[in-house]
C-alpha cells in the first residue's frame, strides 16, 4: 500500500449499512480509522471485525453547516494523529417524486441534504490534509443517479450531476497540491439488506465498496472520476 493511507482514514458518514461496510473493510486491511458520525449512539454501533487490531477512534460531528465542518476539523486535529485520506459519504434519504410535480423548494432541500455538506466538509478536510504539506487523498463517494436521469428520481438526478461536478471542479482546483481529490462513482444502486429483495444480481454489495474503496486509496491514479462497476474488473 502506498505511504498516503499509512496514516487513519477518516471516515465521513462511517454509519449505517454502507459506513460500516466501508469502516470494516478499512480494518480488515490494517488501517486506522477515524470514524465521524453525528452523534455517539450511532457510533456505539461500530465494531473491529474479527482478527483485526486496527485502531477504530470514534468522533461525533457532521458537516451539516460551516461552524459544524470547522468544529469537526478541530476535533480530529486535538487527536494528534493526522489523517492521511478522507472517505466523504453525505446523504439523506429519498422519496421518489417528479420534478415537474415537486415544488422548487425539494430540490433546494435535497443539495442541501446531499451536495452542500459535501462542499461544507472539503473546505474545512482538504485543508487539514494538506498541513504541513502532507500527502494525502480525498475521495467523494456518489451512486449511480448522476449517469442518467430515472423518471421518479429528478431530484436525486440532478444532486448527483452536481456533486459529480464538485469532485471533478475540487480537483482541478487542488491541481499541484499534496492533496488528490477524486470521486468513487458507483455505477448501480448498492444491494443492502434494505433492497435485497428488489436488487439485481450485478448490484454491488456495500462489502464490495469497502474493498473497492480501499484499494482505490492505494493506488497512484489521478482520474477525477473512478467508476466502480460489479460487471467490468478495476484496472
Amino acid at each position: 500500500m502506498s505511504g498516503t493511507i499509512q496514516k487513519p482514514v477518516l471516515v465521513l458518514g462511517a454509519t449505517g449499512e454502507v459506513g460500516q461496510a466501508v469502516v470494516g473493510a478499512l480494518l480488515e486491511a490494517h488501517l486506522a480509522v477515524i470514524a465521524v458520525a453525528p452523534t455517539r449512539d450511532e457510533l456505539s454501533a461500530l465494531v473491529r471485525p474479527d482478527g483485526s487490531q486496527a485502531e477504530l477512534v470514534r468522533v461525533p460531528g457532521h458537516t451539516g453547516t460551516e461552524t459544524a465542518g470547522a468544529a469537526l476539523a478541530n476535533a480530529v486535529r486535538l487527536l494528534r494523529r493526522p489523517p492521511g485520506a478522507v472517505v466523504a459519504m453525505v446523504g439523506g434519504s429519498f422519496t421518489p417524486g417528479r420534478l415537474l410535480d415537486e415544488p422548487v423548494q425539494r430540490l433546494r432541500e435535497k443539495f442541501d441534504e446531499d451536495l452542500f455538506p459535501h462542499l461544507v466538509a472539503a473546505r474545512h478536510l482538504i485543508p487539514m490534509l494538506s498541513e504541513n504539506n502532507a500527502r494525502g487523498t480525498y475521495l467523494l463517494v456518489g451512486g449511480p443517479a448522476a449517469e442518467s436521469p430515472w423518471a421518479g428520481y429528478g431530484q436525486l438526478s440532478v444532486s448527483s450531476a452536481a456533486l459529480r461536478m464538485l469532485a471533478r471542479a475540487l480537483r482541478e482546483e487542488t491541481l499541484g497540491g499534496p492533496v488528490r481529490v477524486q470521486q468513487l462513482a458507483v455505477c448501480a444502486p448498492l444491494r443492502t439488506e434494505g433492497n435485497r429483495e428488489h436488487s439485481c444480481p450485478d448490484w454491488p454489495r456495500p462489502d464490495e465498496l469497502g474493498k473497492r474503496v480501499v484499494d482505490l486509496l492505494a493506488l497512484a491514479g489521478h482520474e477525477p472520476v473512478v467508476r466502480f462497476d460489479r460487471r467490468r474488473r478495476p484496472l
